[in-house]
C-alpha cells in the first residue's frame, strides 16, 4: 500500500528516532550511576579527612562511633581482609526498627605509631533516589523531544513541500486538449522545486507542440486524402458506366473499386485512431447506449440480406457519460464484427444491462493468438478481406473511457464483452 512522503517520513522517525533516544537514556543511565557513586565515593573520602583532622586534634574528646556517620577503631588491629573500595552494607536503626542501608569505605592511619580503622558511612538511600528520579525526568525530557520532533517535523514538511503539491495539483490538472496551459512557480524558495517547475514547463511546451502538430498532420491528411480518394471513385462509376465496357475490364473494375473502398475505410479508421490517440474528442454527453444499439442491429438488418438470426435482452434508458459519435463506432464495430465473421444460418445473441455489454455471435475457430484480436492489423483469419481495424478501434475507445474489455470462444461461439463498471 502506498503511503504519502510525509507518512513514510513520519514512520521512519518513529521507528529509528525512539531507537536511538533509548540507546541515550541506556547511555545516560549508566553514566548517571557512575558519577554517583564517584560522588559517593568523594564524599566518603572528603568525610574521612575531616573526621581524621578532628580526631588527631582531641582524640579524647571526639567519639569514636557515631552510627551511620563514622567508626574509630583503635585496637592497633589490622584486618587485611577489609577491601579498600567502597562496599554496601546496612545499620539497623533502633527508632524505626528498619535496616537503612549504607555505603562505607574504610581505610588504615598512623597514629602516634597506633594503626587507626577508621570507617566513613554515607546513606545510599539518597543517592539511589538521586539515580531514579533525574532517570524518570530524563525520560520524560525524551518522550517530549520525541513528540517535539515528530510534530515539527510534519509541520515543517508541509510548509517545505507545499510548492510541490502545488505542482502536483496543477499537473494533475493539466489536460492538452482542455487545459493546455500549464502555469507553474519559477521562484519557490527552494533550488530543487525551482528545477522541477522548469523542466516540467519545458515538457509541457514540447507536449502542446507535438499534440498541435500531430492534429494539424491528421486533418490535413483526412482532406488531402480522402480528395484522391474521391477522384478514384468517380472515375470507376463513369468507366463502369461506358458502353464499350467488356466483361473482363468490368471485372477488373469491381476488384479496383473494391479494394479503393477498402483504402478510403482504411483512411478513415486510421485517422480515426489518430485522434483518439491524441485525445480530439473532449465533447461528452449522456448517451443512451439502449437507444443506440436497438438503431444500429435495425440498420444492419435492413443492410444484410443474409443477417443471421438475432435474439436480444437490451434493458431501456442504460446510458454513458462518452463521445456521442465514438460510442456509436464502438458498438458499430462490434455489432459488424458479429455480422461479418459469422458462418451460414449462424445466430447473434445481444445482451446489455447497466453492469455490461455482451455480443455473442457463431463463427469458425480464429487462427490466430486471441490476445492479438484487439490489436491493429491483426485478423482471426488471414483470408479476411475487413481493414483488421474495427475492434482496434473498439479496444482505444474502451480504454479511453476505462472500460474493460474480454473476448472468449467456446463452442463455436465468440463473445466479446464490454464491462461499464
Amino acid at each position: 500500500m502506498t503511503k504519502t512522503l510525509e507518512q513514510k517520513n513520519t514512520r521512519y522517525l518513529l521507528i529509528w528516532l525512539p531507537l536511538v533516544l533509548l540507546a541515550g537514556s541506556v547511555s545516560f543511565y549508566v553514566m548517571l550511576v557512575f558519577h554517583a557513586h564517584h560522588m559517593q565515593q568523594k564524599q566518603l573520602e572528603l568525610k574521612q579527612a575531616n573526621i581524621w583532622k578532628a580526631f588527631t586534634l582531641q582524640p579524647e574528646s571526639m567519639p569514636q562511633h557515631v552510627p551511620g556517620e563514622y567508626d574509630i577503631d583503635t585496637s592497633n588491629r589490622i584486618d587485611n581482609r577489609l577491601p579498600g573500595a567502597p562496599k554496601d552494607t546496612n545499620v539497623y536503626n533502633p527508632e524505626t526498627k528498619l535496616a537503612v542501608d549504607f555505603v562505607t569505605l574504610t581505610r588504615y592511619l598512623n597514629w602516634k605509631g597506633k594503626s587507626i580503622q577508621l570507617t566513613t558511612y554515607v546513606s545510599a538511600k539518597e543517592v539511589s533516589h538521586l539515580i531514579i528520579k533525574v532517570f524518570l525526568a530524563e525520560i520524560v525530557i525524551f518522550l517530549l523531544l520525541l513528540v517535539a520532533i515528530v510534530v515539527v517535523n510534519r509541520k515543517s514538511s508541509q510548509t517545505l513541500w507545499q510548492p510541490f503539491y502545488s505542482t502536483l495539483k496543477k499537473a494533475g490538472a493539466y489536460d492538452v486538449v482542455r487545459n493546455p496551459l500549464l502555469q507553474l512557480e519559477t521562484q519557490t524558495g527552494i533550488t530543487e522545486f525551482n528545477q522541477l517547475n522548469e523542466e516540467l514547463h519545458d515538457l509541457i511546451e514540447k507536449v502542446n507542440k507535438v499534440y498541435t502538430n500531430q492534429k494539424q498532420f491528421v486533418e490535413n491528411a483526412s482532406h488531402e486524402m480522402q480528395t484522391p480518394l474521391a477522384i478514384i471513385r468517380s472515375k470507376m462509376e463513369f468507366l463502369i458506366n461506358d458502353p464499350a465496357l467488356t466483361e473482363r475490364t468490368a471485372a477488373l473494375l469491381a476488384d479496383i473499386t473494391a479494394a479503393n473502398e477498402r483504402l478510403s475505410q482504411l483512411n478513415k479508421s486510421l485517422l480515426l485512431l489518430a485522434k483518439i490517440d491524441s485525445n480530439q474528442f473532449p465533447q461528452v454527453e449522456q448517451v443512451n447506449i439502449s437507444k443506440m444499439l436497438e438503431k444500429i442491429l435495425e440498420n444492419y438488418q435492413q443492410h444484410y440480406e443474409n443477417f443471421p438470426a438475432l435474439t436480444k435482452s437490451i434493458q431501456s434508458q442504460i446510458s454513458i457519460v462518452a463521445n456521442l459519435s465514438l460510442f456509436e463506432i464502438l458498438l458499430s464495430n462490434l455489432v459488424g464484427n458479429a455480422v461479418v465473421h459469422n458462418i451460414a444460418k449462424g445466430r447473434i445473441h445481444v445482451e446489455l444491462d447497466n453492469k455490461k455489454l455482451v455480443i455473442t455471435n457463431t463463427g469458425n475457430e480464429i487462427t490466430g493468438d486471441p490476445e492479438q484480436l484487439f490489436e491493429r492489423f491483426k485478423k482471426g483469419n488471414d483470408a479476411s478481406k475487413t481493414t483488421g481495424l474495427g475492434l482496434a478501434l473498439v479496444k482505444q475507445i474502451t480504454q479511453l473511457y476505462q472500460l474493460k474489455l474480454r473476448y472468449q470462444y467456446e463452442k463455436t461461439e465468440h463473445r466479446i464483452t464490454v464491462f461499464f463498471n
